[in-house]
């Protein structure tokens, strides 16, 4: 009987000892139920008796402290992400420490649902710190630990080499939001490229254009024939960022000073007003801007067949049904923005009220096309000094030698742009060769983002 009672607590004892909750004492209780089994006396039982309870408290504790590695793990794990995620915030335009830290609370609930968040933004060091607080309930290790472990995660990242915003492509959802092809070149080593776009297909480069800036950064996927498309590789996944000049606003009075005026064969200096029904320079002409805003309203700006169109502080005001512009292949341009009034920083302010114009056709039509469409296609638009304002336009760029490359500055704010064939745009950055300001909002929000802790 005493035999039949021993092998029955043995086995007893060798099923607990496989158990997953007694795991971690797998390799300690056979040998005592062994050494159990073998001892017949009272002693054995009580030494049995003792000695159980602990090794299950152990093994106990031992399961409570893995799970709670486990929970604390996935918390580092997020607080790293949420602090990347938002110091990355840093390189938008309009970002503000409250914004930042929105951003990694947000993050951080995505993923637990059960932390205290606390964030700590310097927005003068370009740094953020995610710390996450959790308790622990306890089970078998509770006799051990108490009820409860506390458990505490501490992320901080930073931007490291602010750059400025240079470019930004608004449009969210079509595909090449950004795109460049055949010989393209974009040039804009110092400052920050970003499309909008949540397209896989939203930045392009293909075919033997590249695409060379500071950094590059792409809200939904990017596209490229071969690794020389982009230098550096973008960024994906970028949060999208607001327009980040929307606040800025256009003239207001827009009576007709002029109605469809055409420049043929002329040298003239025209004055700022409104210029109704458009405004074609061609054949020659040489045009001087003087300084001040210049509204083409209710038709295109063409400046084509060899002719001249040049001025100093002057910005180009796009307004109603069919305000597009075009800077034909041969033609020279040479245009500066205004270094102060309303319009101070903007050259080309395209309103974003405006009805569609024209579509461009031949090879730069478009199937989801902008509201409008400007092109540069000039062989001869080396001075774009200022920013080219089009939150609801597409831009395309067409030519065989480079553009804006003598310009201080050049920013680019469009619903999309396109790079055809060969140009290459250069977007500099040398902002104290200029007394022409840059707006607000398209300043040094960028750089590299990683953990310091």
């Amino acid at each position: 009987m005493r035999d039949t009672t021993n092998r029955k607590v043995a086995g007893s004892c060798a099923s607990t000892g496989a158990s997953a909750l007694l795991k971690r004492a797998a390799a300690v209780l056979p040998a005592l139920c062994a050494v159990f089994a073998r001892h017949q006396s009272g002693t054995g039982t009580i030494l049995f008796a003792l000695t159980v309870p602990v090794l299950i408290g152990a093994a106990g504790a031992a399961v409570d402290f893995s799970l709670a590695v486990s929970a604390r793990t996935k918390m580092q794990a997020v607080a790293d992400s949420a602090a990347i995620y938002s110091a990355r915030e840093f390189q938008m335009a309009q970002s503000n420490p409250d914004k930042i830290a929105a951003i990694a609370h947000s993050y951080v609930v995505s993923q637990l649902s059960d932390v205290s968040i606390k964030t700590n933004v310097d927005a003068q060091a370009y740094a953020v710190e995610v710390v996450l607080e959790k308790a622990v309930e306890l089970t078998l290790g509770k006799a051990i630990w108490g009820g409860k472990v506390h458990l505490r995660t501490v992320a901080t990242a930073k931007m490291s080499g602010g750059l400025p915003l240079c470019l930004v492509a608004l449009e969210t959802k079509a595909k090449d939001t950004i795109v460049l092809q055949k010989n393209a070149r974009l040039t804009a080593p110092a400052c920050i490229v970003y499309s909008n776009s949540n397209s896989p297909n939203g930045l392009v480069s293909k075919d033997d254009a590249v695409m060379q800036a500071g950094f590059i950064c792409s809200a939904g996927g990017r596209v490229k024939t071969k690794d020389s498309n982009f230098a550096p590789q973008p960024t994906t996944d970028c949060p999208v960022i607001p327009d980040p000049l929307s606040a800025r606003q256009g003239p207001t009075d827009v009576a007709c000073n002029h109605t469809g005026k055409v420049l043929d064969r002329e040298t003239a200096t025209l004055q700022p007003g409104v210029y109704c029904g458009g405004l074609t320079v061609t054949n020659g002409s040489d045009v001087t801007l003087a300084p001040g805003i210049f509204i083409i309203r209710d038709g295109p700006l063409l400046v084509d067949g060899n002719s001249t169109f040049k001025g100093t502080s002057v910005a180009l005001y796009m307004k109603g049904a069919g305000a597009n512009f075009t800077f034909a292949t041969a033609s020279t341009i040479s245009l500066s923005a205004p270094k102060d009034g309303p319009l101070a920083g903007i050259l080309i302010f395209d309103d974003p009220t405006g009805v569609a114009a024209p579509e461009v056709s031949g090879k730069h039509a478009k199937a989801d096309k902008s509201p409008r469409e400007h092109a540069i296609l000039s062989d001869d638009a080396r001075l774009l000094l200022g920013t080219i304002y089009l939150p609801k336009g597409r831009l395309i760029i067409d030519a065989t030698k480079p553009v804006a490359d003598r310009s201080a500055y050049t920013v680019l704010v469009v619903h999309q742009l396109d790079l055809y064939d060969g140009p290459n745009l250069y977007l500099n950055t040398d902002y104290r060769a200029s007394d022409v300001p840059v707006p607000k909002g398209v300043g040094p929000y960028g750089g590299k983002v990683m953990l310091t802790h």
